[in-house]
């Protein structure tokens, strides 16, 4: 794969791994006045994928009075991607240059990752000031065996059914499982996508054994030829609690009661998640 070719494949991933972030911080705008403006903090989105290269995704908090979930996916991203910012990756093995793509995402490729050791973000915004956070690279986990179908709800509308197994390495772990259908030329509205199903998994019962399962679980009809990526990340406790955490409040008033909103983050300066684990990525066609 080149390096071009690398570079898409990371932002394809990035599009799933970001989602319940970024859609986490939308609440429904507020026809409110007199309210004070808060400093806008530099948000941080990553993902790694087996060929060693990494895609960062930089964009600013915004509050209740700025978007909503009928706002323009484009417009949006225009307003609140950091595209100012001079980014760098530093390992074991040196320092890396991450270069500025598109819509606050930043790129590099070949960058030798090596799993349980730690890696230093360091982001610097000539607006917005400057982010740090050091995370460790994740050991990947794979699907043992997956398998997505349409099936009928029993009531008037057609849903993607997902069936997975995989199996839990000895250690303590925590898993994310994404899952949506997507539009492979619509990167801003994959990004955006509401109704993208994202579910968090404690391995507290199954530790070193098996794990398998059945879900729906999403908002929206599905079709014949609709493609539908699922993925399974092993990621770390924080990430982890911080997601949950996204989900418990996803559709709570308290959500947009503050601005930044308040969650746990593992970024010096700033919000999100700097994160170095290595999902195990499916795509179906549904038939």
């Amino acid at each position: 794969m080149n390096n071009l070719a690398q570079i898409r494949f990371s932002l394809f991933i990035l599009i799933l791994s970001a989602t319940t972030m970024l859609w986490g911080c939308m609440p429904e705008p507020l026809a409110v006045e007199g309210l004070p403006s808060l400093k806008p903090q530099i948000i941080v989105s990553s993902q790694i994928i087996p060929d060693q290269s990494l895609v960062v995704l930089l964009t600013k908090s915004f509050g209740a009075l700025d978007a909503g979930e009928d706002s323009d996916a484009q417009a949006l991203l225009d307003q609140i991607a950091v595209t100012d910012a001079s980014v760098t990756i530093t390992g074991p093995q040196g320092t890396y240059t991450l270069q500025a793509l598109a819509l606050g995402i930043y790129g590099g490729v070949s960058i030798p990752f090596q799993e349980g050791e730690s890696y230093e973000l360091r982001a610097k915004s000539e607006t917005l000031g400057e982010v740090t956070a050091v995370t460790t690279v994740r050991r990947q986990v794979s699907f043992e065996d997956i398998s997505a179908d349409l099936v009928f709800d029993g009531y008037d509308d057609t849903v993607a059914q997902v069936t997975y197994s995989f199996n839990d390495p000895a250690e303590k772990n925590w898993y994310v499982v994404n899952s949506q259908r997507i539009r492979l030329n619509d990167l801003e509205n994959n990004l955006l996508d509401p109704n993208a199903f994202t579910k968090v998994i404690d391995d507290v019962d199954f530790n070193g054994g098996g794990h398998a399962e059945t879900f729906r679980g999403f908002r929206q009809n599905f079709h014949t030829g609709d493609t539908l990526l699922v993925s399974l990340s092993n990621v770390s406790e924080d990430y982890y609690s911080f997601i949950r955490l996204r989900l418990d409040n996803r559709y709570s008033f308290s959500q947009f009661l503050s601005e930044p909103v308040n969650y746990p983050s593992n970024v010096t300066g700033g919000k999100g998640f700097f994160n170095l684990y290595v999902p195990d990525i499916r795509l179906f066609v549904l038939k």
